[in-house]
């Protein structure tokens, strides 16, 4: 390895023989990008403030929608509620729930005289 270099050193001698006129990079990236040429941006990219405006406007739509008919339904579920808890109300399967005796219905009814 020293002989290759002691040879190349010889051969060419120790000066720079890479030179750049004097200022080349001051203004390289400016003089570089002038002659990039022009990319233009990925449809994705032009469309996405079309996409927040749709999505803003659906969403204001369904919320008005929701709001217009929520009560509608909020009344009729009440009402389904109601018959169902009358139809299906069963005594004996409440007072098992509750884990009453008759000693207690007993004294529950002389309670209150």
């Amino acid at each position: 390895m020293m002989n290759e270099e002691l040879y190349v050193s010889s051969r060419m001698g120790h000066e720079n023989h890479f030179r750049v006129p004097d200022g080349y990079f001051d203004n390289f990236a400016d003089r570089v990008m002038s002659e990039l040429p022009e990319r233009r941006q990925p449809l994705m990219v032009r469309m996405r403030p079309w996409m927040y405006a749709a999505a803003c406007v659906v969403g204001a739509i369904s919320l008005v929608a929701v709001y217009f008919h929520s009560p509608d339904s909020a009344a009729d579920s009440n009402v389904a509620s109601v018959s169902a808890t009358e139809t299906y109300f069963d005594v004996d399967e409440a007072v098992d729930y509750a884990m009453v005796d008759n000693q207690d219905i007993y004294a529950c009814l002389i309670s209150d005289f």
